[in-house]
């Protein structure tokens, strides 16, 4: 264990990350519940240093199609030329399908986290293919 893993800065951004993730969880959860037609399974990964925080296994009973898809959750600003740029090399390094959460830029939003891309859409084309 380092140094810094041991420091109370350290601890206080862990625990942000930690609940920004619940939250996250929290909405992915209440979006698929919605979805008539549609079994999932979340796995959250809590202080990993891979793509995802939370991976996400959906199961379209009716087309048996499944499906993973990854999320990385970010407390903090990230530019969308970097969401893309990570988007990108999560496919291209490891075949997953990636969206970003950060928090909602404004409180009159529908959900307090934002997705990028889409996630409900995303999920919703993926049912109708």
């Amino acid at each position: 264990m380092s140094k810094l893993s041991r420091t109370p800065k350290f601890k206080r951004m862990y625990k942000i990350g930690y609940r920004f993730e619940k939250k996250t969880r929290t909405v992915m959860t209440a979006i698929l519940n919605k979805i008539e037609d549609l079994l999932f399974y979340i796995i959250e990964s809590r202080g990993s240093k891979g793509k995802a925080d939370i991976v996400v296994g959906l199961y379209h009973p009716k087309s048996g199609d499944r499906i993973w898809v990854g999320i990385q959750c970010k407390k903090g600003y990230v530019s969308v030329p970097q969401q893309k740029r990570e988007i990108t090399a999560a496919m291209k390094e490891h075949g997953m399908i990636m969206f970003f959460a950060t928090p909602s830029p404004s409180k009159d939003d529908e959900l307090p986290v934002k997705f990028y891309p889409d996630f409900r859409g995303y999920i919703k084309s993926w049912m109708n293919m």
